[in-house]
């Protein structure tokens, strides 16, 4: 059973839903828009919980897979939210668990900015770019699936275009054996539109916090969990614009802005040291920072 927030049915569509208003800032990892799509999904959640018994072994709720050791993407977020409000909303031992899919592959340095182009832009690509685009990882990445055998999933999402991810997530959870499984999520497109014009997802997030004012603003006065894609965003400027970047916060957040950098691990090679070093110069100085390069 899939259901939606939202759902994109023609194209060109409009962007005036307060859904859009409050997505792009999610991607970042916006803790109060997070918090927003966790509270409107919870309903359904309840509702999907209401519609089928629980049998077997219970519950999971569940999301994107979670690179190795790399940061969360937003729908991660939400997804774990949304554990949080079923918790509050519903009997002792009668909320879903949270369970990752943790997928295992190797996760060495984007070393070309052609790979990095790739990796950042994904939701500028057409259907067969974004087949190719996660044909390799699955193809090299493993699974433990053992917490789903037997349980009723609940697959959370932000936004679903081609079908190509949901297809692969929806592959790999009846593998395990999932007694029934529900997907949520904040956007649906009609297959057809999302096959014709899967660049609409990028126009959705980029409708917000589109210029380096705008991004400076949003890392400097809101509170966020440092997501995949806000990484990438800010190791997307140049040196010289990470400097200015990173003189317009307060220490706490350069410090946490570097260790999700380095917890990413896609950013060590020799393609972004001169942001790295730009990125160290902020947090510890110049003195500082040669000592530790």
């Amino acid at each position: 059973m899939l259901s939606a927030l939202h759902t994109i049915s023609t194209y060109p569509f409009g962007l005036g839903s307060p859904i859009f208003a409050h997505y792009p800032a999610m991607k970042f990892g916006h803790l109060a828009s997070v918090n927003y799509f966790a509270e409107l999904l919870a309903p359904m959640a309840l509702q999907a919980i209401a519609d089928v018994p629980a049998k077997g072994r219970g519950r999971v709720l569940t999301s994107p897979p979670l690179p190795l050791r790399g940061l969360p993407c937003g729908a991660n977020l939400v997804c774990r939210a949304l554990c949080g409000q079923l918790a509050k909303a519903l009997p002792d031992g009668q909320a879903p668990r949270l369970v990752s899919i943790d997928a295992r592959g190797p996760r060495r340095p984007i070393s070309s900015l052609a790979e990095f182009e790739a990796y950042g832009g994904y939701s500028k690509h057409d259907l067969k770019k974004r087949q190719q685009f996660y044909l390799p990882f699955h193809k090299s990445a493993t699974y433990d699936l053992a917490n789903f055998q037997g349980r009723h999933a609940i697959f959370v999402n932000d936004i679903n275009v081609t079908g190509t991810q949901l297809a692969t997530i929806t592959k790999l959870l009846q593998s395990a054996a999932v007694e029934s499984l529900d997907v949520l999520l904040i956007v649906n497109v009609d297959r057809k539109i999302g096959c014709a014009f899967p660049q609409l997802e990028n126009e959705i997030n980029t409708s917000r916090i589109t210029d380096l004012a705008e991004f400076t603003a949003f890392l400097s006065d809101c509170e966020f969990d440092p997501t995949a894609k806000l990484i990438c965003r800010l190791m997307s400027h140049d040196p010289q614009e990470l400097a200015a970047i990173f003189e317009a916060l307060r220490p706490p957040k350069r410090q946490m802005l570097r260790r999700a950098i380095l917890r990413e691990g896609l950013y060590g090679g020799p393609l972004f040291e001169e942001n790295i070093q730009a990125v160290e110069r902020a947090v510890f100085g110049d003195e500082r920072a040669i000592l530790r390069a």
